[in-house]
């Protein structure tokens, strides 16, 4: 029967669940899985992990848990990155994910070895996914991706999805491509009329200014606090207004707060 491989720095409270076994039919294959899927931190050579409270090992002496018996739930910050980790890293997804009470989804997944394992993520209220008509998609992901930081989630010449710390901020579609939904652009009227595309809570904002103007990017409004000066603190920030390669025009905004104006008593 496998060890523990290292004492619990702490002794847990009574009745806590403080250790756990996972059957593995393949230590080295389950370590990577659960690295990739989960973050945690594995010992494939000893067969020991470390996850977040919790201390466990994979063990090949007992069956893989299958469709009876406890399911360990594990919890994820984000649903759809997290079921694309586990299909990349070798699991399976079993049926779509269900809500559990309006706070919660649920769903159910396979390791390698076949345990059947439990997938906890929050349910969340809505949130702004932008999605622009552009005329070259991978060129416009690319502008992005330099100005802010964001990362790929698609790639490709019709469609790109841009992420912010794992999170979905923009997506591009080819202006001429109907995919499902038909064209949503019209080219006889002006690009972004009425509409800004707005990033918030910008930490980097003057490294965006420099990349800016590495990029050569149009400036509408130079950068300025909101509100000016003597103006008062709501959301007291700084902004730069630029033109994107569509002409949309794009606001850059950094966090709520970091030009605070502090009056004197």
């Amino acid at each position: 029967m496998s060890r523990p491989t290292r004492a619990i720095a702490q002794h847990p409270a009574e009745g806590a669940i403080a250790y756990l076994q996972l059957p593995a039919t393949d230590v080295a294959r389950s370590a990577a899985f659960y690295q990739a899927a989960f973050g945690w931190s594995a010992d494939a050579e000893r067969g020991g992990f470390e996850a977040p409270g919790m201390i466990g090992q994979w063990t090949t002496d007992l069956a893989p848990a299958r469709d009876a018996g406890p399911v360990v739930w594990i919890w994820v910050d984000q649903l759809y990155p997290a079921l694309q980790r586990v299909q990349d890293a070798g699991g399976r997804v079993h049926g779509r994910p269900q809500p559990d009470g309006g706070e919660r989804w649920l769903a159910e997944i396979d390791d390698p070895a076949g345990n059947r394992i439990g997938v906890v993520a929050p349910a969340r209220t809505a949130m702004a996914q932008t999605l622009l008509g552009v005329r070259d998609v991978e060129a416009s992901s690319r502008w992005y991706q330099q100005l802010l930081g964001l990362r790929s989630d698609h790639g490709g010449p019709e469609y790109e999805r841009l992420l912010a710390d794992g999170v979905l901020v923009l997506q591009l579609h080819q202006r001429r491509v109907e995919h499902h939904h038909g064209l949503f652009t019209d080219d006889g009227s002006d690009v972004g009329n009425g509409v800004l595309v707005w990033f918030g809570e910008v930490t980097d904002f003057d490294g965006v200014l420099q990349r800016a103007a590495d990029l050569g990017a149009t400036v509408v409004r130079p950068p300025h606090r909101n509100p000016p000066e003597g103006q008062g603190n709501g959301p007291g920030h700084r902004e730069v207004w630029l033109k994107d390669l569509d002409g949309y025009t794009v606001v850059i905004a950094s966090t709520d707060g970091e030009a605070f104006e502090v009056h004197d008593a």
